[in-house]
Formats: C-alpha cells, structure tokens, sequence
C-alpha cells in the first residue's frame, strides 16, 4: 500500500495566536542550523566554524580579533572556537612577530582542501531552503533577511 505524503502542520505560536515573525524566524534559523550542521559534520566542520572558515577562505591570516569582527562574535568566543579548530586541525594559530599579544590565524591545508565541499554544502542548503520559491520571492527575502540583520546590529 503507498503512502502518501503529508505536508507538516504549520508551525503555531506557543501559547496560541498568530505566529510572530520573531518567532517564525526563530523557528527556520534553528531548523536550518540543524540542517546546515548534519551536512557538515559528515566532512568534520561544525556550524560554528562555518563563518570562520568562510572568512578565512576570503582572506587567510587575519588576526584572532580581525576574525572576531567580521564573524560578528566575541573574543572570548573566539578564542574558545578557534581553540577547536586547532583541535580539530582546520587552522594553526601563529604569534605576530611585531606583538606578541596578536596571533594570525591561518588554514590549515586539511581545511583549504574542505573548501569546495563547505562551499557546496552552503550553497546546497540555499538552494534546498529556497527551492518553493520563486525567483522574484527568493531575491525579496535575502534583501529582507539582510536587512534585517542590519537593523538588528543597530539595535544592539
């Protein structure tokens, strides 16, 4: 006998009422972290990594507080994933030699080889996500989500 397939139900508010569009998005980042993390692991990159290493593919070398920046974390933060990453033996971590307080950080080959595979995955997971999208409704949303991530860093 085929089975056949169910939509899911629409997510709801907890509580009950219209779903926010706080909570809706809330909702699609945290399944989409979860799909971006089951792609990873199976080449051995967390989801915490992904930004760093899509910084560094752009531009090896930066300092640990450069990367900081453009990741959009803290350096305690930072220091904690790149301290994996060490671990897990995708960059090396060496001491500027005009101060000594500054480490550059770099790729290591094993993780300048996982480039092509993490970009893929990103972009598979884009294109996965997006597909009941129209071109036109894809293009509006990542002008939105953009621009809401802008205002968000404002607020802060």
């Amino acid at each position: 006998m085929a089975t056949r397939a169910t939509t899911p139900p629409a997510p709801t508010q907890p509580g009950g009422g219209e779903l926010t569009a706080s909570y809706a998005i809330t909702l699609a980042a945290r399944q989409m972290g979860l799909l971006t993390g089951a792609a990873l692991s199976r080449i051995g990159v967390t989801t915490g990594q992904l930004p760093v290493l899509l910084v560094l593919f752009e531009e090896d070398g930066l300092t640990q507080a450069e990367l900081a920046r453009a990741v959009g974390i803290e350096q305690p933060t930072m220091a904690l994933t790149l301290r994996r990453m060490e671990r897990d033996g995708l960059v090396t971590r060496t001491r500027d030699s005009s101060d000594a307080r500054r480490s550059h950080v770099k790729l290591t080959a094993a993780a300048k080889r996982k480039k092509n595979a993490v970009l893929r995955i990103r972009d598979e997971i884009d294109t996965q996500v997006l597909a009941s999208f129209s071109p036109a409704e894809q293009k509006t949303l990542r002008k939105l989500a953009v621009r809401l991530v802008t205002q968000l860093g404002e607020l802060k």
